[in-house]
Parts: structure tokens; C-alpha cells; sequence
């Protein structure tokens, strides 16, 4: 009998490893991948039935989707005039931020330009410097939304708490974790 857990260790390998031009959105495959891979996993340990159900019910809407029908739990929230200027995707707004954060780090080394750190961080995550740039700003001066505002303290308690590594390795773990960030974006 193989270890449930190496198993599942094996199969979310396998789904971020999925490629090909005949998966018609990879995103959303490796996403459905992963979690009936979790909720086998969970089933293997005991997990009770009740207790896996949402899994069941998210792999169940995913598919749903896939074969283009609507099904209400992937159905956008309700709208709030408020919200109509927050667009961004969670995904989209955590991968900025880390780049702006990333930026600000790089830009206070010696011999690194604010432009060179946007450039970089921008070909980074995938985006232009501009538009890094204008993101930047406006979460500088607290013009972005709650969520990135709090992804950003969050960046912060990080860096404290590995304050003794050299920035340009943090900044190094930082490009890696956005390179893994756009592999997921769709």
C-alpha cells in the first residue's frame, strides 16, 4: 500500500505539470486536477464523506464550466457599485504587490535604480513597466485595495522576520514565487 501523502505529493506534481494546446484552459484543468487529487488524498486518510463534500461540489461546478454550463457557485458575486474600480484578480493583485514590494527592496541597494528594479520585476510577473510603475504608486499612497494593502503588511512581516537574509536573495525567492504565480494565471 503506497503513503497517501507522497501519492498526493505525486499527483499535484502531475497537474502543475500538465501542458499542451489541446487542454483548452490549462488553469482551470490543473485547478481540477489538484483537487480531486486533494480530495482522494483526504479520502485515503478517512476523511468522512460530509466532510469532503466541497471538493465534490467545486470539481463538480468546475466541470460544469468546462462543458459550458452555468452553474451558480462559480457565478460572479453580487455588484457593488463600490467595487465597480477593483477589477483585479486576487491572483493578479497578490503578484503585483510582491513585485512592488520586490521593487522597493531592490531600490534601496546600492547601484539599483527604481527603473531597473521596475523593469525587472515587471518581466517578471509579466506586465509592462509602466503599468508596475502606476500599481507601485498607488499602493504607496494607499489608493489600493484592502486586500493589496494587506498582502503588502504581509510582504513586510515577512521581510522582518527574515531581515538577516541578503535582500538579494529575498528578492530571488520573491522572482521565483512570481514566476510560479504567472505559470498559474490564465
Amino acid at each position: 500500500m503506497s503513503d497517501p501523502l507522497a501519492t498526493l505529493l505525486e499527483e499535484l506534481e502531475a497537474a502543475r505539470n500538465l501542458e499542451g494546446d489541446e487542454i483548452e484552459n490549462l488553469q482551470r484543468t490543473v485547478a481540477l486536477h489538484a483537487l480531486d487529487a486533494a480530495h482522494r488524498y483526504f479520502a485515503a486518510i478517512g476523511v468522512e464523506d460530509r466532510l469532503r463534500a466541497p471538493f465534490l461540489h467545486l470539481m463538480g461546478a468546475i466541470q460544469d464550466i468546462e462543458h459550458r454550463r452555468t452553474n451558480p457557485m462559480l457565478s460572479p458575486g453580487p455588484f457593488h457599485e463600490a467595487d465597480s474600480q477593483h477589477r483585479t484578480r486576487q491572483l493578479d493583485t497578490a503578484e503585483f504587490v510582491m513585485a512592488s514590494y520586490a521593487v522597493t527592496l531592490m531600490s534601496e541597494q546600492p547601484k539599483v535604480s527604481t527603473d531597473k528594479a521596475l523593469e525587472e520585476m515587471a518581466a517578471a510577473i509579466g506586465t509592462d513597466k509602466k503599468t508596475l510603475r502606476e500599481f507601485r504608486k498607488n499602493l504607496g499612497r494607499g489608493r489600493a485595495t484592502e486586500a493589496a494593502m494587506r498582502e503588502l503588511g504581509e510582504w513586510r512581516v515577512v521581510r522582518r522576520n527574515y531581515k538577516e537574509m541578503p535582500v538579494t536573495d529575498f528578492v530571488a525567492i520573491m522572482k521565483d514565487k512570481a514566476k510560479r504565480l504567472h505559470l498559474q494565471k490564465g
